[in-house]
């Protein structure tokens, strides 16, 4: 029995071992995460938690199961010594029923629960006198009674001389004078049940003695339950087919156990693999497992919730990264380096702030580069581009450690010089030096040019308490400086006057200007990027002067608002483009620029309603331009756009770009369209940094449901990498130049591919 439990055990082992075989693959495949390599790469079936729950719970149920085999084999022998002992038990009193029937001369001893453990006779049962008194012989007697047991029944005498106890019959007759032997030291003249040899078989049996009423031992009836043989052999059958039905049992529940696990377990390899490509930084697939309604579930959502942060925080990271670098070239010329127009600005507001509380004192120098279109002209653009950063690095090796070199557009430069002691000597020996070194010839592109410069400077406090005041003057010295000849440098004087045309005069022209009518709108087309359908306009005003012919927007629109002109002029610019707008298709807008003065004062939004209202034009078909620092300057801006927004009219950001703060903006206020500045357009398809910085202001932009426009596009590359990046609209010299309305409707001819060194448009 013992080899055939062990054959039973092996075949459980190798189905449990066949049944987790997948298991232990997958396991092995997805449970660890370090890197590969590692010690820990991959895990065995058994390390994985996994593995070892299962491992545990069928060690569990293989104890809980063996222990009730043991408890069980224990009750199997009890109960089948108990059953065979009552048997037996049962059999004696049968077989005693049946002698005292047919000797009805005996009597029977019983013990206290009724069980008959004697037979008393004064003479053997079975001799000849007892056959002649019932007719019986022995055999008969026997065989009745092996009859109504249905086992055999043997009838023994007791031999004094020996003390054994031998057959004299049974109930087939044979007299074989068998002993009766019992395994343990045992008196024969008490009643007895249990295994006991009978010749050379043993049986359960039991002896029921026959005796004397003085106690003498006669004889002994026996009966017999089975051979030990085959009684054995039935409690084997019995526990083995019970150890079988167990070990099928184990094999069953080993198997769910294993599948409920796997089951309930799954889900952990796959958010252990989202945790590692969370570490990773890969953070494009999304956590499953987030609806089940347990730990799992919640795990996956706390994974998910990670997983979502990290998203932000990478989100943010590359927002703040594209927006250091914004900040930076809104700041910086992209061609030279060199701080632009808005750096300086707010350099100088700064300097004349510090002028003001610790008494330092400080130049304004403005020059531009003789000579330098001619360069452009005769050797080409890239010539051009050269010569300004060539003449940039010359005349910054020049600058003090606290100095200030910015390039404003064009060829023109401005310098902002710290005075240690004497503000007259000080520029000159500077502005000696920057005229000294510009006049040194260039080799550029392998041909020597010579071009010259002039500067004009004034100085703070003494030329001017406020940044306008001291770059007018520092302007009005330049022109004196170039009158002169060239090549030298003029201090301002308030005798100082331009002669083409002067400044002072320029402002009481510009008085009368709108009253004669010298004002006319140009319009800009712009297209989209994708189809080169004309989509809008860009208003632009133009003062045709009756002296000095077309004055530069540049010059007198600072002007206009520095009188506060610029408030009757853009309501002029604003009635103006809403009747010509009705004149142009349809499905097209026309935009206008607004300044700050113009956001500060009501009567905007006034202006803004009756216009429409006097051309009939619908105001989904006209957009308002404000550039980032009029947006963002305080609330009642704000405030002003938000009434503007709610009439239907569009808002448009120009000159995207001036700082991390605008990013924040764009999702607060009503913005329907942001403008590319051009310096982030300007060397597009030479600097990879600039087309980066665009593709991420259009996804910025998309993002928000906000269209893009670009500015200043004069190539066809650049329209073309404008359309790669998935930016909406573009405008520039390359789509079509400034015209008076009744061209700017003409089919638009694109200019050949070029590049630009002054960035003019």
């Amino acid at each position: 029995m013992l080899v055939s439990i062990r054959r039973c055990f092996g075949e459980w082992v190798r189905s449990i071992k066949g049944a987790m075989i997948t298991d232990k693959a997958e396991t092995e495949t997805t449970v660890g995460f370090p890197p590969a390599g590692s010690a820990h790469s991959r895990l065995r079936w058994h390390q994985s938690l996994f593995g070892k729950i299962t491992l545990f719970l069928i060690a569990g149920v293989i104890s809980a199961y063996g222990v009730g085999a043991l408890a069980g084999l224990l009750m199997v022998e009890r109960n089948s010594q108990e059953q065979w002992r009552r048997q037996a038990e049962m059999n004696a009193q049968i077989a005693s029923f049946t002698v005292r029937n047919i000797y009805t001369f005996v009597a029977v001893e019983a013990d206290p629960s009724g069980q008959i453990i004697r037979i008393l006779s004064e003479r053997p049962l079975g001799d000849d006198e007892s056959v002649l008194d019932t007719g019986f012989n022995p055999v008969d007697v026997l065989a009745l009674a092996a009859a109504q047991t249905k086992n055999e029944v043997w009838l023994f005498r007791y031999d004094k001389e020996t003390g054994s106890l031998i057959s004299s019959a049974d109930a087939t007759g044979a007299t074989s004078g068998e002993h009766l032997a019992f395994p343990t030291p045992h008196l024969p003249n008490n009643f007895f049940t249990g295994f006991a040899t009978i010749g050379e078989r043993e049986h359960f049996i039991a002896s029921l003695p026959v005796a004397t009423s003085a106690g003498e031992l006669l004889g002994s009836v026996v009966t017999s339950i089975g051979e030990a043989e085959e009684l054995l052999r039935t409690r084997d059958d019995l526990v083995r087919n019970s150890f079988l039905a167990l070990i099928a049992m184990l094999v069953v529940i080993s198997l769910v156990v294993t599948l409920v696990m796997r089951r309930l377990f799954r889900p952990v390899p796959a958010l252990v693999k989202a945790l590692t490509r969370i570490a990773r930084d890969d953070t494009g697939t999304v956590t499953p497992f987030q609806g089940r309604h347990d730990e799992i579930g919640r795990l996956a959502v706390a994974i998910e919730t990670l997983r979502e942060a990290v998203v932000e925080r990478e989100n943010l990271r590359q927002v703040r990264e594209v927006a250091k670098q914004m900040e930076h070239m809104a700041h910086h010329d992209s061609l030279t380096g060199l701080p632009n127009r808005a750096f300086f600005n707010k350099a100088l507001a700064d300097a004349i702030e510090t002028t003001a509380s610790e008494g330092s004192r400080f130049n304004v120098m403005l020059l531009d580069l003789d000579r330098f279109k001619s360069v452009n002209d005769t050797f080409g653009h890239a010539a051009g581009d050269a010569l300004l950063v060539a003449a940039t690095e010359r005349v910054a090796m020049l600058l003090g450690p606290k100095d200030i070199a910015a390039r404003l557009g064009g060829d023109e430069f401005a310098l902002l010089q710290w005075v240690d002691q004497d503000p007259m000597s000080e520029a000159s020996r500077l502005a000696e030096a920057v005229v000294s070194a510009i006049g040194t010839p260039f080799t550029i592109l392998g041909n020597r040019i010579s071009i010259g410069t002039s500067v004009g400077i004034a100085c703070a406090p003494s030329h001017g308490a406020t940044a306008a005041t001291l770059l007018k003057s520092a302007d009005v010295a330049l022109y004196c400086s170039k009158t002169r000849g060239r090549g030298n440098h003029s201090f301002f004087t308030e005798s100082m006057v331009m002669a083409t045309p002067n400044l002072y005069a320029l402002e009481q022209d510009l008085e009368m200007a709108l009253e004669r009518g010298q004002f006319a709108l140009h319009y800009q087309p712009i297209v989209t990027v994708a189809g080169g359908k004309i989509a809008g306009y860009e208003a632009l005003l133009r003062w045709r002067h009756p002296e000095h012919g077309m004055i530069p927007p540049d010059r007198f629109i600072p002007l206009a608002e520095e009188t506060g002109q610029i408030v009757k002029i853009g309501e002029w610019v604003i009635r103006q483009a809403s009747r010509d707008a009705r004149q142009m298709p349809e499905d097209t807008v026309v935009t206008v620029n607004i300044s700050a003065i113009q956001l500060h004062h009501r009567s905007l939004v006034d202006t803004l309603r009756s216009a429409l209202a006097e051309s009939g034009l619908a105001p989904s078909r006209f957009e308002v331009e404000v550039t980032e620092s009029v947006m963002l300057s305080d609330a009642i801006a704000s405030s002003v756009i938000g009434e503007i927004d709610a009439m239907g009219v569009g808002i448009v950001l120009d000159d995207f770009g001036t700082g991390y703060a605008s990013l924040s903006y764009l999702r607060k206020l009503p913005i329907r369209k942001i403008k590319i500045d051009r310096s982030f357009i300007d060397g597009l398809a030479a600097r990879t940094e600039n087309g980066a910085l665009v593709s991420g202001i259009v996804q910025l932009a998309r993002s928000l449901g906000i269209q893009t426009t670009a500015e200043g596009v004069e190539s066809e590359i650049e329209l073309e990498l404008l359309r790669l990046a998935g930016c909406d609209l573009a405008q520039g010299y390359h789509i079509g130049r400034p015209a008076p309305l009744t061209r700017a409707s003409a089919p638009i001819k694109r200019s050949p591919i070029r590049t630009s060194s002054t960035g003019a448009s």
